[in-house]
């Protein structure tokens, strides 16, 4: 029933053909074909082998992580594209968080947790594993862009909201908790537990992630906590993180849609249903628990008047503050999609936006009937 069907397939490679008779031509694109016959999907083994193929004009289109993507039009006189040409480059979405297993000791006291976020150096994270797509990084489950930015209350953000302060998180360990510093530069608490050695994971391969959780783990260590990284295959670190078998791990909280904010509150926070340690869970990976935080969740999907939905959103936001079970590195693109138009051009971008920028996906399929041969 769709535009292509599978050609070919094998571990390394999918081909799809196109499928001429396809109903759509004629009742969406008035008999139009889409330009290409055959779609070539090339399988990598990590982001910096794709991004190579990109750049060498073997990949027309992707949705991976390419660092420095900017240098390849403006050093290399590529003709390379993204959905914006200037700083973001793509358009924020998603939110990959940095999450704490709540139930271990002392990753289950707040105050440990809040003074791992004051520690994290946000803006490197931004430059050196971002490549500068990220903008400034709020202490909220409520993004500051598209449609759930009128829930978003940047007075209380800024009030209670945590940002890269060495020096708070210091203080927090010092006074709030009582901890002094061993002479191996690590904190331990006044039960005598030293804070760490912690370990953070998430799969290998994931360049912009690993360098992340890099930067997470020397902030951590320069303020005096013992975080160590782990970087295991993409199916150990899916298991570990669902069974809750981690300290830290890093994953994002649901993917752009209109259900947000409220669907990234209920996989972060959301406690009815999730199995106890051990077993498989889809959401609140820490095993996170509040009673109230699960009625605000299930109150919000029933409320229409936009002003009490803010004032809920609010009263969420703020308990989510106060307990930090997991908080943002990085606002990730909606979607990584660049182009090159080595072969084919016409690709959408924010100067002609007539498909959004999901590459050949969803609504993005739009552009196959768009793209034309390079001249």
């Amino acid at each position: 029933s769709g535009p292509y069907k599978v050609f070919y397939e094998s571990p390394e490679t999918i081909i799809l053909e196109r499928v001429d008779n396809y109903w759509g031509n004629e009742a969406l694109h008035g008999g139009k074909k889409p330009a290409a016959k055959y779609i070539v999907h090339p399988i990598f083994k990590s982001n910096d082998e794709g991004s190579l193929a990109f750049e060498n004009g073997e990949v027309d289109v992707s949705q991976q992580f390419t660092p420095r993507i900017w240098e390849m039009w403006e050093e290399k006189g590529l003709p390379v594209g993204t959905w914006y040409d200037e700083i973001p480059y793509y358009m924020p979405g998603q939110m990959p968080s940095l999450w704490f297993n709540v139930n271990k000791y002392p990753l289950s006291l707040p105050e440990v947790r809040k003074a791992i976020a004051y520690s994290v150096n946000y803006a490197r994270i931004s430059e050196l594993a971002m490549s500068n797509y990220s903008p400034k990084v709020q202490a909220s489950l409520i993004m500051p862009y598209g449609g759930e930015a009128k829930y978003f209350n940047e007075n209380l953000v800024k009030q209670y909201g945590w940002e890269y302060n060495p020096k708070e998180a210091i203080r927090i360990l010092e006074e709030d908790l009582g901890a002094t510093k061993g002479k191996d530069g690590i904190y331990v608490l006044p039960d005598g537990t030293r804070l760490g050695p912690f370990t953070v994971e998430c799969p290998y391969g994931w360049t912009d992630w690993n360098a992340s959780l890099q930067i997470v783990a020397q902030s951590a260590r320069a303020v005096g906590i013992d975080i160590q990284t782990s970087f295991p295959d993409a199916p150990i670190a899916y298991d570990n993180r669902q069974t809750g078998n981690f300290d830290m791990t890093m994953w994002a909280p649901s993917q752009p849609g209109p259900a947000q904010p409220w669907l990234r509150f209920q996989i972060a926070l959301y406690s009815k249903g999730v199995p106890e340690v051990g077993q498989i869970a889809y959401s609140n990976f820490g095993r996170y628990k509040n009673e109230w935080a699960d009625q605000l969740i299930d109150m919000i999907p029933k409320v229409t008047d936009e002003k009490e939905l803010k004032n809920l959103y609010t009263e969420l936001d703020q308990l989510y503050r106060e307990d930090i079970p997991m908080f943002p590195l990085m606002y990730r693109p909606q979607t990584f999609y660049e182009y090159n138009e080595t072969y084919w051009t016409g690709w959408a971008n924010a100067k002609n936006p007539y498909a959004p920028p999901m590459p050949l996906v969803g609504a993005g399929m739009e552009m196959l009937w768009h793209l034309e041969p390079a001249k």
